[in-house]
């Protein structure tokens, strides 16, 4: 192994964001009770969130790859960050539910 200490924390932070994935998968079959109003259609927030929900596989998926790759060709610390990029997502859902009055 490259840097033993990298690998673990790659390891362990993408078993984390890997097991969100079940209650992403709530999350996000249930975000579309957002288009429930009748303005809820033509306003562009209720997309966005839409969008940004349904985006978290996807940047899970590419976080790992790069991620790896990264820590293949031995740049450990940008394989770090570009591991900890689902922490977004992780980061804004906790924001919203327990700091944001707006819903």
């Amino acid at each position: 192994m490259k840097n033993p200490k990298t690998a673990a924390v790659l390891l362990v932070s993408q078993l984390i964001f890997v097991l969100l994935v079940v209650p992403w998968l709530i999350v996000a079959l249930t975000s579309f009770m957002i288009f429930d109003s009748p303005d809820s259609v033509t306003a562009a927030w209720p997309i966005a969130i839409i969008v940004f929900v349904w985006a978290y596989p996807i940047a899970l998926i590419v976080s790992i790859a790069v991620s790896w790759v990264l820590y293949h060709k031995r740049k450990f610390k940008g394989a770090l960050w570009w591991g900890f990029v689902p922490v977004i997502w992780v980061l804004v859902a906790v924001y919203v539910t327990f700091f944001l009055d707006a819903f």
